[in-house]
Order: structure tokens, then sequence, then C-alpha cells
């Protein structure tokens, strides 16, 4: 699904929550990594497991471009935008 389309919208992903560098995560079935603003990580209940996500889904700079210091050292970072659920509700799926 491209779920570009629905940008600006209120949506309802299921997925299995993940804890990623930039925070909590919902991985779908089709594999498009969704952060969840204000949610730094998932409880331990719902880590791991399949939930039901709710939220206005947008698209925006929410993890920091890499960087490339003197030395030649990379940090960690994303380049481009990143699709971001605000104002998220959760569920587990049972």
């Amino acid at each position: 699904m491209k779920l570009e389309k629905f940008i600006g919208q209120k949506i309802t992903l299921i997925g299995t929550a993940k804890d990623a560098k930039g925070g909590a995560v919902i991985i779908t079935t089709d594999e498009h990594v969704i952060y969840i603003k204000g949610l730094d990580f998932w409880s331990s209940e719902l880590l791991d497991k399949h939930v039901s996500v709710s939220g206005l889904l947008k698209q925006e700079k929410f993890i920091p471009d890499p960087v490339i210091n003197k030395n030649g050292g990379i940090s960690c970072g994303a380049i481009g935008e990143q699709l971001v659920l605000e104002e998220a509700e959760y569920i587990k799926i049972v």
C-alpha cells in the first residue's frame, strides 16, 4: 500500500511494535516503518507484539541527517523525511 496518499489524514495501521534509535515505530506487514511521534519506546507489554495504531499521518524530517566528522566518522541518522503518526492511539491485537 502506498501510504504517501494518506498523508494529512487520520489512519489506522496494523503492524509490529518495535523500538528504533529515533523512537517507537510500527512496522507494517508490507514493511513500512512509521515513527510514533511523542513515544520514545514501547512498553514491554507491547514491544514486538502486533498492534493497531491510529493517528494523523505526516511526512516530515523526524530523524536528523547523518553527519561526517573531520576524521570521516559517520553518525547515525537518516537522509530525507520519515513517515510519522501524530496523536497516536494504540492497542495490542490479541
